[in-house]
């Protein structure tokens, strides 16, 4: 018995030491508390979030910006002038040089509007608000409205998808300097001519708004430009404003051009 009583101790005694042992290594090896809780960091990232003013356009409710847009954009799609249209637009001064392009004798053919808030739903991006519209010409598209110090206003540029020429002048002339253009960007896998090198350069490409002109534009890999580009897949597709120009050595026909620059993420300049 005095053996067993014996036998007995040490075990439980080796027992409490290792255990004794075990908690002190695992304290020891486990990380010490985080200085600053989970918690409180959010809530420090959200107040210093709060403090950046909103954009003028985020400060009606969708209902209060859809009342406002509605009749401004019935006028816009019903103007049948220069005159008639300026009033309604973002940056007038700037607009109607670009509008005498398109409407040399200032005579405009409206679309006329069908539906308002066609896809029920207002999309935000930066300081704009985009409301989808149904045209009587059965056209499906975007008004973008950005708030300005007369009030609500379209951007007349990206409804029109204004650029530095028109398509057709931009496939005729080759320009060698760069020209910026509105176009809706898609990645793709086109490597010809002088951009087969397909581990030099990435391949985009960029079309019109009315899908009858496509050319390609390249950007070199690794380029800080590349980033900007900012389409993650094939399958995505995107509009921009780009700066871009034909390479010294095109010739008639060509189809493929250099990408100088991101001027806008979207059809709408951010600057006025």
């Amino acid at each position: 018995m005095r053996w067993m009583l014996g036998g007995g101790l040490v075990l439980l005694a080796l027992i409490v030491g290792g255990s004794i042992i075990a908690l002190h290594g695992e304290k020891k090896g486990s990380p010490g508390p985080s200085p600053v809780p989970p918690a409180v960091q959010g809530q420090h990232s959200e107040a210093e979030a709060a403090q950046e003013p909103l954009p003028a356009i985020l400060k009606r409710s969708d209902a209060a910006l859809l009342a406002a847009a509605a009749p401004l954009a019935r006028k816009f799609l019903e103007a049948r002038t220069l005159d008639e249209l300026l009033p309604l637009v973002r940056n007038p001064q700037r607009a109607k040089p670009r509008m005498l392009q398109q409407y040399p004798d200032g005579r405009i053919d409206p679309p006329g509007l069908a539906e308002f808030n066609a896809t029920r739903n207002v999309t935000y991006h930066d300081s704009v608000a985009s409301v989808g519209v149904r045209t009587h010409k059965f056209e499906n598209r975007q008004l973008a409205f950005v708030e300005t110090p007369e009030g609500l206003k379209i951007d007349w540029e990206s409804w029109a998808a204004w650029s530095d020429m028109t398509w057709s002048t931009l496939l005729a002339t080759l320009p060698k300097a760069a020209q910026v253009f509105r176009v809706i960007v898609k990645r793709v896998d086109y490597y010809n001519f002088g951009f087969a090198d397909d581990k030099k350069w990435r391949s985009y490409r960029l079309e019109s708004l009315d899908g009858d002109h496509l050319i390609f534009g390249y950007v070199e890999l690794g380029s800080a430009l590349m980033g900007k580009m900012q389409l993650g897949s094939e399958m995505e597709q995107a509009a921009m404003i780009l700066k871009i120009r034909f390479p010294a050595s095109a010739v008639a026909g060509s189809n493929q051009v250099l990408i100088d620059d991101v001027v806008a993420d979207g059809w709408v300049e951010q600057a006025e």
